[in-house]
């Protein structure tokens, strides 16, 4: 039987030239090197299609993400409402694969009725709003400290609806302690 599996990227995991992304396009390949049959979804913001992805899975999807305030909500964190896409939605409803969502930017979809009872992970690459907390705290700029503590707090509050609607797969426990 063979074994399928969406994966929803925050970026396009090739090339490998940052921290990020290095974990992200050799998962790809040693599952491509298990036998897994990857249809991988990525967000394009400028750094374009990668041919070289095609290599080890069977579709590659990009979606644009909406940048500047065409990804502002109020409700819900920028970096998550910002990879917002019914195309990709409407892809992964065609089967039922199992989903693994790397990164809570990926998250967007586990709101959805339609998900509620996928098999989804979260694959965890920080605690966000920690992160932004942090961004915050050392950031000069007024403007970007209202940004950063603002994101952060809505981030804490996001990460808290979602707990139970996803499986947390974090890099350490106190990780999986949304």
């Amino acid at each position: 039987m063979e074994k399928h599996l969406h994966i929803v990227c925050l970026d396009v995991p090739y090339p490998v030239d940052y921290g990020g992304v290095f974990d992200l396009f050799h998962k790809i390949r040693l599952l491509y090197a298990a036998g897994v049959k990857v249809h991988l979804h990525c967000f394009e913001y400028g750094r374009g299609e990668q041919p070289i992805l095609n290599d080890y899975c069977v579709e590659v999807n990009y979606y644009e993400r909406h940048e500047g305030h065409k990804g502002f909500s109020y409700k819900l964190p920028y970096i998550v409402c910002s990879r917002s896409n019914s195309q990709l939605l409407e892809r992964l409803l065609r089967d039922d694969h199992p989903i693994l969502l790397e990164g809570i930017h990926c998250t967007y979809l586990v709101n959805d009725p339609r998900f509620k009872d996928r098999n989804i992970v979260l694959r965890l690459l920080n605690v966000e709003y920690q992160y932004y907390r942090h961004l915050y705290l050392s950031e000069r700029s007024l403007l970007k400290k209202i940004y950063y503590l603002h994101e952060s707090n809505l981030l804490r509050q996001y990460e808290h609806s979602i707990a139970d609607k996803v499986k947390i797969l974090a890099l350490s426990p106190k990780d999986s302690e949304l």
